[in-house]
């Protein structure tokens, strides 16, 4: 079984959709792969923003809970690929963990939709959050099919 973790700053928006969401996909294909996300600045007391349920509910994730993850070592180590929302966050990673440089990539990078960053949609409206989904969306669309060909 294949495990994906999504990396981003708090762990409260971009990775948290695109986990949720890829794991949502992988069940109805089938596919076994495993999703968990985490932040490399997360605190557990931050909470998730309510637009956060209410997109995945509309993708028929339901009963939505979670609570920001801080990154480690061990996470790190235990999962297979490691796909960042930013450069910026894939360079942290790399530099707190040297050993993941190949496993780690930008979500956008490894679906293969160029180099750019995932904005960051925090305290922003909520067409922000919805234009950021679409385009995570899209992405983790992308990704599991290049998974599913390895």
């Amino acid at each position: 079984m294949k495990k994906i973790l999504f990396v981003c700053t708090g762990n409260t928006c971009r990775s948290v959709l695109a986990h949720y969401y890829a794991a949502k996909l992988a069940g109805e294909g089938a596919l076994k792969m495993r999703f968990s996300s985490a932040g490399l600045a997360a605190e557990k007391d931050i909470p998730q923003p309510e637009i956060v349920a209410s997109l995945l509910a509309k993708e028929g994730v339901k009963d939505f809970k979670h609570v920001p993850v801080m990154l480690t070592g061990k996470m790190i180590k235990s999962n297979d690929l490691v796909l960042a929302m930013t450069a910026a966050h894939k360079a942290g990673i790399i530099a707190r963990y040297p050993r993941a440089a190949k496993k780690t990539s930008t979500l956008i990078e490894y679906a293969g939709f160029g180099g750019d960053d995932i904005a960051d949609p925090y305290g922003r409206d909520d067409f922000f959050y919805f234009e950021i989904f679409k385009l995570i969306k899209a992405a983790v669309k992308a990704a599991l099919e290049k998974l599913k060909k390895k």
